[in-house]
Formats: structure tokens, sequence, C-alpha cells
């Protein structure tokens, strides 16, 4: 089947209004969460209000989208999948509250070094909010883009990281899907480096919504056009290709929120020609286990799940 037939109706923007909704969802959504959450800040109504309802109307946005404008029709059926992205976006969270303690007893040491070292004030709390939130995130993708690549070029943590890449199919709930090892690197990938250097509760509130907003987007399934954004943030056109079969095609687009760090490691992939693949999961691996508690386990009997699988 070739690259076009299997995208379905993804390779042309044909229904009514889907032009429009393909160009701008994305960046007008990022922009009023994001605006929307520095303005209650800025209020003052609380830190959890700032962050529960941005975030809250991103998800709307972005679970509408998919229902109006789907980018691949074999992506809106269930695939047996449903309730294991419940407990995996359950435990993700989960686990990054339950991180929080560690990331502080780590950083805390690190930020005293620091300021030894380079003065007290490292981070720039005299700057606007915006530019405090941009600064974290090309901050934090320099920790998250080694980790990632490290996660796919070394045995002991891909088995980890494979869940991930078990999702049959990409839409909004799986972009929580992963193996509670690899969301502890990730969460504390974000929170030793802005505690250490001096980011206050709204720098790391800001972050959480623009970050699972870009989440949200990066998995869905949903006509999604970014153009020169593409060279910028690691949206759902470069994502697609992150998650397909082939190995040389999936050992790329590392970044998390960011696609800059692959741009200047070389590990940007987006080409032209063809559209990413629908047909997603591991390549070799038809036995890995798909129900949430064999994933959990999945990392520690990952040489009975390699001899299965080649008897398959």
């Amino acid at each position: 089947m070739s690259a076009a037939s299997e995208t379905d109706e993804s390779g042309d923007l044909t229904r009514p209004g889907e032009t429009v909704c393909a160009w701008s969802i994305f960046p007008l959504t990022m922009i009023g969460c994001v605006g929307l959450a520095i303005h209650l800040h800025h209020l003052e109504v609380g830190p959890l209000v700032a962050l529960l309802v941005p975030l809250g109307l991103g998800y709307l946005l972005v679970i509408s989208g998919e229902r109006l404008y789907p980018h691949a029709t074999e992506w809106s059926r269930s695939h047996d999948d449903v309730a294991t992205d419940v407990a995996w976006f359950l435990t993700g969270n989960s686990t990054g509250l339950a991180l929080r303690p560690l990331g502080l007893l780590l950083a805390i040491p690190i930020g005293g070094w620091l300021s030894a070292r380079f003065g007290s004030e490292l981070w720039p709390v005299d700057w606007p909010l915006v530019g405090q939130l941009a600064l974290s995130f090309v901050i934090v993708e320099f920790f998250h883009y080694w980790t990632h690549r490290l996660m796919h070029e070394t045995d002991i943590l891909w088995r980890f990281h494979a869940t991930h890449h078990s999702a049959p199919r990409l839409y909004w709930l799986n972009a929580n899907r992963f193996h509670v090892i690899d969301t502890a690197f990730l969460n504390l990938g974000f929170t030793i480096p802005l505690i250490a250097l001096g980011a206050d509760t709204r720098v790391f509130s800001l972050w959480i919504v623009a970050s699972a907003i870009h989440g949200l987007f990066q998995h869905a399934n949903m006509s999604i056009r970014c153009g020169p954004l593409n060279w910028i943030f690691s949206m759902a056109e470069l994502h697609r290709w992150h998650h397909s079969r082939r190995e040389r095609e999936s050992n790329s687009n590392y970044g998390s929120n960011l696609i800059i760090w692959d741009i200047v490691f070389r590990t940007r992939f987006l080409p032209a020609d063809r559209e990413a693949p629908i047909d997603i999961g591991i390549a070799g691996l038809p036995d890995f286990p798909m129900s949430w508690w064999r994933q959990m386990l999945s990392p520690f009997r990952w040489s009975a799940i390699k001899e299965a699988s080649t008897k398959m």
C-alpha cells in the first residue's frame, strides 16, 4: 500500500473549514491557553486554577478537533487501547506528583553550587513570564532531547521506552503512554534544571500547561499543518515519523516540545515527498504486551517477549 493511500484522507484538506482549522488550531490554542494561564497568574487566582483551567480548554479543543477533522479514519476507532491509555494517563500524572520531592532534594544542592559559583540570581526573574517560559523550553529540551535519544540508542533504556512506541495509533490520550521509569527521567529532566536555576512556581505551571498542550497536538489524530513552525516545534507532522516501524525513521525527531536540538544534532526528519505511515508500532516485537500491567512488567520480561515474538 502506498503512503498516500495509507494516510486515508490526510493528504488533502477537502472538508469544509478543514484548511483553516489545520493551519490555525495549534498556534491559536497554544497562544490562547498560555495567555490565559499568564492572565490567571497575574490575577493571583491560585496556582491550581491557573493550571487546570487552561489545560481543560486545551483538552476540549484537541478532542473536538479529532472528531471534526481526523487525520486518519483508522486511528479514530478503538484498537482495544483506551483502557491501557487511561491507566498510563493516571500512572503518569501520579508519578510526576510523587517525584516532585525528589526533584527538590536533587536540585537544591545543585542550585546552591551554581549560585556560589555564578551569583545568586541565575534565573531572569525580571523577564516577562512569556520570556521565562521560552527560556525554560530551550533549557529543558536539551535534557529531554538527550534522555529521549538515549532511550532509543541504549538497549536497557529502550526496554522502558518501548511502551510509548507500542501504541497502535496516535490520538490525544496516548500522549501519556510512558512507563513509570520513562516518566521519571522526563519529569526529573525538567524539574531539576528549573529548580536549580531558580525558576519560580509560575514558570513550572506555565511549562506544564504549554508542554501538555503541545503533547496533545503532537499525538492528535487531527489534520494539522504547521509549515515554518515545524522548524521550531516538534509537532504532529514530525512526531508521526518518530512512531514509524522503520528504525531509521523512528530514530529521529527526539524533541519533546521543540525541534531545535534535532536541528543542531541533525536528527530532524520530515520528507517532503510522502506522508508519515499510519501502520505504526514496534517492528520485530509482535508479542509486545498491550495491557497496562503487562507493559509495566515488560522491561523485566524482555528476553521472554523477544523469544515469543520470534516464534510468531
